[in-house]
């Protein structure tokens, strides 16, 4: 089995190696590296060199535009990308795609742990079943981890890829338009197969109102406001996470030494409304 990811860099130095190690350490795949570089002056290329992955070069400004760089050079027939200061688990990749072959999807996605900066876990978040998806994103939540996703080089090719319009939520605008254009997703059940390192300089704490007003406009592409049904299942998924939202005010005010009743982070959020 093979895959490619791509991983977009600017100055990742303080995390870039777990990330890449994460994907060099994949059981049982032919595995595909490709960074995309920004112009990084921090020691990040040093770490490309040492683990020997190819790197290109995108003028900064757009994650997204440096991400459809990297995938149109993938030749493979799955894709995915990383951030980098996120990691797979070691069976990660094969569990995906073995899943994704079996049942003949075109987009997978599985369970995501959440951290924090110094990768000390957190909460773990359940995302929904595919035929849920929609009316979970009707509510203004994609809810699955980009992080955990892999999909097709068909899929990508007929969605002509990330929309570069956006320059924050454009892997949630791609997932809405594979929601919208009847893709085959698959969930894979069982232990998560990415961490989600939660930290203040992530573009969603540093952009915050950027990104709710692209949430806001991926919701536009949607057919209605969310119905009965989709409020109860809403409502259904939130009620299967209890657990994951105790387990997180738990954790933080242990890692913290002092109660903190921290809005817990639904699972791609479109429009971060809590």
């Amino acid at each position: 089995m093979e895959i490619s990811y791509v991983v977009p860099t600017l100055n990742s130095v303080k995390t870039l190696e777990q990330t890449l190690l994460s994907l060099k350490s994949q059981n049982e795949i032919d595995i595909n590296i490709i960074v995309i570089d920004s112009g990084s002056k921090d020691g990040t290329l040093d770490i490309c060199k040492k683990w020997q992955v190819k790197v290109l070069y995108c003028e900064p400004g757009n994650m997204y535009k440096a991400i459809n760089i990297g995938l149109s050079e993938c030749k493979t027939s799955w894709l995915a990308y990383l951030n980098s200061d996120d990691w797979l688990y070691p069976d990660a990749t094969s569990r995906l795609l073995t899943l994704g072959i079996s049942q003949n999807a075109q987009i997978v996605y599985g369970n995501c742990d959440y951290t924090d900066f110094q990768g000390r876990f957190l909460y773990s978040f359940t995302p929904p079943k595919p035929q849920e998806l929609i009316s979970v994103v009707r509510g203004g939540n994609i809810g699955f981890a980009q992080q955990t996703t892999i999909f097709t080089k068909e899929i990508y090719e007929k969605l002509i890829g990330f929309n570069e319009e956006y320059r924050l939520a454009a892997d949630r605008e791609f997932f809405v338009r594979a929601l919208l254009a009847d893709a085959k997703f698959s969930f894979l059940p069982g232990p998560s197969v990415a961490c989600f390192r939660l930290h203040k300089a992530q573009l969603s704490h540093t952009h915050f109102n950027e990104i709710t007003s692209e949430g806001k406009k991926i919701i536009d592409f949607l057919s209605g406001n969310p119905n009965i049904y989709d409020r109860l299942i809403r409502l259904k998924w939130r009620a299967d996470n209890l657990p994951n939202y105790a387990l997180r005010i738990l954790r933080q005010s242990i890692l913290t030494r002092k109660i903190v009743f921290a809005k817990s982070k639904d699972s791609g959020s479109l429009t971060y409304d809590f």
